[in-house]
């Protein structure tokens, strides 16, 4: 009886090992098979219902399509992080203007792509006299942590301060520059 217990316990314990052991082999081989899989069918559906899958040889048409009424300065695509700086080239636009712009980024990235993760996001004023770029705004958003009520928000606020919670939300930074020419002049 005793004998019968041990073996059994033995055998439990032996099966488990291997089916964790299994696990650890097979899981990142089945992750591996994630990016193939984009490749064969062109689109992957998401949360939030699907959209265009982002590569090198359609970034650029598809930024071309955004109804931006800034110029976008610099583009990078690595790895499901989309970089984007949006460049401030006119006399003292309002605030609501670029925060109206970076929604739109946003919007792009989480609601009409389906693999864009993290869109690091950059306003910059350009000076012509100084032949030199100066931060305005970041962002550093991220899909996990994005939400369609956030988004709205920046969409609408107006020209103040963004709220705490839109900026934590969103990541939002603001240098000194932006606060002093266009916050708090």
């Amino acid at each position: 009886m005793i004998r019968g217990l041990v073996m059994n316990r033995s055998w439990l314990i032996g099966t488990a090992l291997l089916i964790t052991a299994a696990s650890a082999l097979i899981l990142p081989q089945l992750a591996a098979l994630e990016p193939s899989i984009q490749r064969q069918h062109g689109a992957v559906e998401t949360f939030g219902g699907g959209g265009v899958v982002l590569d090198n040889d359609n970034l650029v048409d598809r930024l071309e399509e955004l109804p931006l009424s800034l110029s976008i300065d610099r583009v990078g695509w690595k790895g499901r992080v989309l970089s984007l700086d949006l460049k401030v080239t006119g006399n003292d636009p309002e605030p609501q203007e670029l925060y109206q712009n970076m929604a739109l980024a946003i919007s792009f990235a989480f609601q009409e792509t389906a693999n864009v993760d993290q869109l690091l996001l950059r306003v910059v004023a350009e000076d012509k006299w100084l032949d030199s770029r100066r931060l305005l705004l970041a962002g550093d958003i991220r899909r996990t942590e994005w939400s369609l009520r956030l988004q709205e928000a920046l969409q609408t606020a107006a020209n103040c301060p963004l709220p705490e919670s839109v900026k934590s939300g969103l990541r939002i930074s603001e240098s000194e520059l932006w606060k002093k020419q266009f916050i708090y002049p």
